[in-house]
């Protein structure tokens, strides 16, 4: 059994694009509304990566979970 939920993917900086304010948004907002998103990490240092999970208050989709690797 795998210790990563399948639902996580390891983030990809290739989808990320455009200036600040573009790539600003792409991290914070929801997708489908467009509200500010709450963020929820936790951290695995044997393993030297941190889970993020994101959803939104506002329509309560929970689409982005993201394993960014510590190095």
């Amino acid at each position: 059994m795998s210790q990563f939920d399948e639902n996580y993917k390891f983030e990809k900086f290739e989808e990320y694009y455009g200036d600040v304010n573009q790539v600003k948004r792409i991290i914070d907002e929801c997708k489908i509304c467009g509200s500010q998103l709450v963020f929820t990490h936790l951290a695995d240092y044997s393993n030297m990566i941190v889970q993020e999970s994101a959803r939104c208050p506002e329509c309560g989709d929970g689409h982005k979970k993201l394993i960014h690797v510590i190095n």
